[in-house]
């Protein structure tokens, strides 16, 4: 989307010719080296550095609705305070970053470098633009899934459940707690870190979970298939209390200092004790909401050890380095894709690749 007041203060600073094509986040990662950009962002963080010859430069993560990305600032580049529609401009060393530009919107110049075989993105120049012309809430990243769609799926598998769990689950997600639920990030970083993210991380793992429950069931597997959903649709709920939106996802004190797994386990042990939810169903899916990381490195407190909690911890697993696979991105005509350090690992994009080749 084109920005008027702010290409007309770009154009200030730049002969017409010479600006760049205006580009989103998602844009941007797919240019490569040597490709200049123009974007307007909403500055998420930013970390003032020195370099080896003494001078300041910044680290700083940007955000529009397509995505998040990480820039340098070097010592040369311009700063520009263009929140009346002018461009004046600002020293490096006087900019204040909680006031100046913390969850602030900035137009940016910048381009595609390679460095250490990676790509990186230099902004060489930053614009302040007014907030009240740039909101931020039209920068936050929503999920690419319809609300509505995936309210409705979310329901229809509530409705799969027979008594008392399907009747403890509309206990559960209802008035505040649903709202909250319903549209708060699944992550500060790594994956579905964006409004709505966390239903529809939720809706993954309980969609895969109820697939390999019920191919198991056919083999007379003995999985209870209630326990199993009430477990993936409740298995991530202490992100309610973990994360926030302020107004971009970020990690509560509570998140830090205690953590989702536990957070969702005692309020989900207050939610049973307060429906009168018998033993040994509030027994069965309290164990899968304690042990669904799997590991207890990976912070759960002990590991999976029913059928129902190895299901849910692996359909968990794979959504995330899925989604990771799908987040990290290959440079040319490579298939093997840059190092993931949320997976540990580098990824092959080969059905990626021989599309992008026509193959």
């Amino acid at each position: 989307m084109e920005h008027k007041d702010i290409k007309k203060v770009m154009d200030l600073a730049s002969p017409v010719s010479n600006l760049p094509k205006t580009r989103n986040i998602g844009d941007i990662k797919n240019l490569e080296p040597g490709e200049r950009f123009r974007a307007v962002v909403a500055l998420t963080a930013a970390k003032q550095r020195r370099d080896k010859n003494d001078r300041i430069f910044w680290e700083v993560s940007v955000m529009d609705s397509f995505g998040n990305l990480e820039a340098k600032v070097w010592s040369d580049a311009k700063w520009w305070n263009a929140k009346n529609g002018n461009k004046e401009p600002m020293v490096a060393e006087n900019i204040n970053p909680q006031e100046d530009l913390l969850n602030k919107p900035v137009g940016v110049i910048g381009v595609v470098t390679e460095f250490k075989g990676r790509l990186q993105y230099n902004f060489n120049e930053v614009y302040l633009l007014d907030p009240g012309k740039h909101p931020i809430s039209s920068f936050l990243q929503k999920s690419p899934v319809p609300l509505a769609e995936m309210e409705k799926n979310f329901w229809s598998i509530v409705e799969k459940c027979g008594d008392p769990v399907k009747g403890f689950l509309h206990f559960v997600f209802r008035g505040d707690l649903w709202e909250t639920f319903r549209d708060a990030p699944a992550a500060v970083s790594h994956h579905h870190a964006y409004v709505h993210g966390l239903l529809e991380h939720t809706l993954a793992v309980a969609s895969s979970a109820i697939a390999i429950g019920e191919s198991y069931v056919a083999r007379d597997f003995p999985v209870d298939m209630d326990t199993l959903i009430a477990g993936a649709l409740l298995h991530d709920l202490g992100k309610v209390e973990a994360y926030s939106l302020e107004p971009f996802p970020s990690m509560t004190l509570k998140g830090t200092v205690i953590d989702h797994i536990p957070l969702g386990y005692a309020r989900f042990i207050n939610l049973a004790s307060e429906y009168d939810l018998c033993e040994d169903v509030t027994l069965a899916v309290g164990h899968i909401i304690i042990s669904h990381h799997g590991r207890k490195e990976y912070g759960s407190p002990v590991l999976p050890a029913t059928p129902e909690a190895l299901i849910v911890s692996m359909a968990d697993e794979l959504d995330f380095i899925l989604h990771c696979w799908e987040a990290t991105g290959v440079q040319g005509d490579s298939e093997i894709t840059d190092f993931s350090y949320s997976a540990q690992r580098r990824f092959w994009k080969r059905s990626a690749t021989k599309d992008k080749k026509g193959e």
